[in-house]
C-alpha cells in the first residue's frame, strides 16, 4: 500500500474519485459548504475569532476532501474542465475561510440610502455603512448566504477599496436588466466561440493536449505564432468569464429578486491598461481580491510594506495551479511562475516611479503591459494547452458562430482542405 493511499485512508478521502450522484454530493460537498456557511456567519459576529480559528482546520479538510474525492467529468477527458472548476471552487472556499479567520473586525452588511438607484454603483459599493444588520446571529445567518456568494463584497464593509466600473447602460427595471444580461451572455458566447475556432485552427487535429510552440518553425515565427495564440486565449478567457457572470446575473435577479445595482460590470477594458498595476488592481475582475489580500498581502505587509503585493500574486498562482491540478495536469513552475512575474512587473513599476518620479502610463505603458503579458503569458497558455484546456468546444453551452459557419458550409470546406 503506497503512501498516497495510506494518506487518503487516514483523511477519510475516497480511494478513487467518485461520480456525481446525490449521495456523493451529500457525503463530500455538502459538509464543505455547510462549514463554509458557518464561517460566514461567525465572521459577522464580534468576539468570534477563537471560534473561527478552531473551525478553520475542519473547513480546510472538508474542502480538500471534496476537491480530491469527487469526479465531475464522468470519466470523460473532454469534461475534465468541470473538475478544474471543482478544484478552483474548493481552493477559493478554503482561502476565503482562511481570510475570514484572520480578520479582526467583523464584516458588516451595508444598508445604502436609495439602494434602488444604480447610477453610481462604484460609489454605493464603497460607501460607509449607515446601519449594521449583522449584530445578532439571526441577521448574520440571513446575510451569510450573500457573503458566501458575493466574491467582490458588493454591499459589504470589507469591499471599500474594490474598484467597480459604473454600467454603460443604467436601468432600474429588473426585466430590462435581465434581458440585457441574457443578451450579453449570448454575445460573449458568440465571441468566445469565434475565438475558440481561431485557436483551434492552430491546434493539431485529434490532439487533446498540445504545445503552442511549433518546433518546426524558426524562432521569430514560432514565438509570433505562440503570442497570437496567447492573445486569442486571453480574450477567450475574458469572454468565458463574462458569459458565466452575465448568466448568473440574470438568474440571481430573477430567482432572488436582487437589484441590478448588485451586479455591476466585471471588467474595465483590461486590454487598454497603461500599467500592470492598473491592469490587475482596477481593470481585471476583482473576484479573488478578498483572498489575495487576506491570505497573501496582509500577512506580509508588516515585513515587506508595499512590496507585499508579491504575496498576493503567489496566492493567485497557487489558486490557478490547484485548479489546473483538478484536471490531472498541474504545472507549478509555469502557472505560479506567470503570476509571480506579474508581481515582479508591478514591483518594477513602483521602482521606476521611485527612481524617476513618474508613473508608468500612456501609450508606452500600454505597450509595456502587452509585452510583459504576452512574454510570460506564452508559458502559462502553453501549460494550459498541454493540459488540454485550450480550444475546448465543450466550454460553451451553445456555439452560434460554429452553427452559422456549418450551415454556410464554411467549416466543412475548411476541414476538407
Amino acid at each position: 500500500m503506497d503512501s498516497r493511499r495510506i494518506t487518503k485512508d487516514l483523511l477519510l478521502f475516497s480511494k478513487q474519485p467518485v461520480p456525481l450522484t446525490w449521495s456523493n454530493l451529500a457525503t463530500f460537498l455538502a459538509p464543505a459548504f455547510f462549514t463554509y456557511y458557518v464561517m460566514a456567519v461567525l465572521v459577522q459576529l464580534p468576539r468570534t475569532k477563537l471560534y473561527r480559528i478552531a473551525l478553520l482546520p475542519l473547513v480546510l479538510w472538508l474542502a480538500l476532501r471534496a476537491g480530491v474525492s469527487l469526479d465531475f467529468s464522468g470519466k470523460q477527458p473532454r469534461y475534465t474542465f468541470l473538475n478544474k472548476a471543482l478544484a478552483s471552487s474548493m481552493c477559493n472556499l478554503a482561502m476565503r475561510a482562511t481570510a475570514w479567520t484572520l480578520v479582526d473586525e467583523p464584516y458588516v452588511k451595508i444598508d445604502h440610502d436609495n439602494a434602488g438607484s444604480s447610477n453610481k454603483v462604484a460609489d454605493k459599493a464603497n460607501s460607509k455603512p449607515s446601519t449594521t444588520s449583522s449584530n445578532n446571529i439571526r441577521s448574520a445567518m440571513l446575510n451569510a448566504s450573500d457573503l458566501c456568494y458575493n466574491l467582490r463584497g458588493i454591499g459589504w464593509s470589507w469591499s471599500k477599496r474594490v474598484r467597480i466600473r459604473s454600467p454603460t447602460i443604467k436601468t432600474e427595471s429588473r426585466l430590462v436588466f435581465v434581458v440585457l444580461s441574457l443578451g450579453r451572455s449570448l454575445l460573449y458566447v458568440s465571441i468566445g466561440d469565434a475565438l475558440d475556432l481561431c485557436v483551434g485552427a492552430f491546434a493539431p487535429q485529434g490532439s487533446g493536449g498540445w504545445s503552442i510552440f511549433d518546433p518546426t518553425l524558426p524562432p521569430i515565427r514560432r514565438y509570433l505564432r505562440s503570442s497570437i495564440i496567447t492573445a486569442l486565449v486571453g480574450f477567450s478567457g475574458v469572454s468565458i468569464v463574462e458569459m458565466v457572470y452575465s448568466f448568473n446575473t440574470a438568474a440571481c435577479v430573477v430567482l432572488f429578486q436582487q437589484h441590478p445595482s448588485q451586479w455591476p460590470p466585471l471588467f474595465n477594458h483590461p486590454w487598454l491598461s497603461t500599467s500592470l498595476a492598473k491592469f490587475w488592481g482596477q481593470n481585471w475582475h476583482q473576484l479573488f481580491r478578498d483572498i489575495l489580500v487576506g491570505c497573501g498581502y496582509k500577512p506580509l505587509e508588516g515585513i515587506l510594506g508595499q512590496y507585499a503585493v508579491m504575496g498576493a500574486f503567489v496566492v493567485s498562482g497557487v489558486l490557478h495551479d490547484v485548479a489546473m491540478r483538478g484536471t490531472g495536469h498541474g504545472d507549478t513552475l509555469r502557472i505560479v511562475g506567470y503570476f509571480v512575474m506579474q508581481g515582479v512587473g508591478v514591483v518594477l513599476e513602483r521602482l521606476w516611479r521611485r527612481l524617476t518620479g513618474r508613473r508608468v502610463g500612456g501609450p508606452l505603458g500600454c505597450l509595456w503591459v502587452w509585452t510583459w503579458q504576452c512574454f510570460w503569458g506564452n508559458h502559462l497558455v502553453d501549460a494550459w494547452a498541454q493540459g488540454g484546456m485550450v480550444a475546448r468546444p465543450e466550454l460553451f453551452p451553445v456555439r452560434p458562430v460554429s452553427w452559422a459557419l456549418n450551415w454556410a458550409g464554411l467549416l466543412a470546406s475548411q476541414g476538407s482542405q
